[in-house]
């Protein structure tokens, strides 16, 4: 598997626990342990900060800053070389899990180890602590057998990863495409309701101004009775009139024909 089929970096590099007098020391892989916890700066400094990642062992189980360092000491004055170790994918982020996971497919040129990931860069990554007796031949078989192994499981664990992304957006896309259909559902019905408070207002609004015409229409019918009672009352008053003058008129025809 060459650079070109695989999206991750696998790189290792070691160092001397002897001091240049040739004193057995630990203190070098103890600053290592510190800066991969704490970051750089004195110790002081180191203190004030959160600590970067959670430290495994190849077991998974979790560790205390207190404990590695205790490890790392006793490690580094019963071996020669400390070992340290860079994991890295470049398309998603990997749990601290994966990444110990892809360094334990590596198979047992390096069994014992401390892993810590880191999530404060631009690429998520894991450093790695390991010990031993010999500089490690990385050109040699055994080693590019381990590197080859670590690169094609951390390519499992991204791809995994992706899969699981992409799984939860789907999900959360549906989640929000359920939340929306009823939203507008609620709308839909809130409108519905509005109309019908519209229709309701509407007819009302039709009963009232039919009761107006009914009560105009029987106002306008009282006032054509009481104007037909006028007119026939003056009707029968001009009758009674008439019917008088024609009797005065009829007197007086008599009495002038009594002379």
């Amino acid at each position: 598997m060459n650079n070109s089929q695989t999206k991750n970096i696998v790189r290792m590099d070691w160092l001397s626990n002897r001091t240049p007098s040739g004193r057995r020391s630990a203190t070098k892989a103890r600053k290592l342990a510190q800066y991969f916890a704490l970051g750089r700066g004195r110790a002081k400094e180191q203190e004030l900060r959160p600590q970067r990642g959670q430290w495994l062992d190849p077991a998974g189980r979790p560790c205390r800053h207190e404990e590695v360092l205790q490890w790392v000491r006793e490690q580094g004055m019963s071996h020669e070389m400390t070992y340290q170790f860079i994991l890295s994918v470049k398309e998603t982020e990997l749990t601290a899990e994966a990444f110990n996971r892809a360094m334990a497919a590596g198979g047992p040129l390096f069994d014992e180890w401390r892993l810590i990931q880191h999530t404060d860069t631009q690429y998520p990554h894991a450093h790695a602590l390991a010990f031993g007796d010999q500089p490690v031949q990385v050109k040699g078989e055994a080693f590019q057998s381990w590197w080859l192994a670590v690169r094609q499981a951390l390519e499992r664990e991204q791809v995994v990863a992706i899969e699981m992304q992409r799984e939860q957006a789907l999900e959360q896309a549906r989640a929000a495409a359920v939340q929306q259909e009823a939203e507008l559902v609620q709308q839909g019905a809130g409108g519905k309701q509005r109309r019908l408070d519209h229709e309701q207002d509407g007819a009302a609004g039709e009963q009232s101004r039919s009761s107006q015409l009914q009560r105009e229409a029987a106002l306008a019918q009282e006032a054509a009775r009481r104007e037909q009672a006028e007119r026939l009352a003056r009707q029968v008053e001009a009758e009674r009139a008439q019917a008088e003058a024609e009797r005065e008129h009829e007197q007086d025809l008599g009495w002038d024909m009594g002379f």
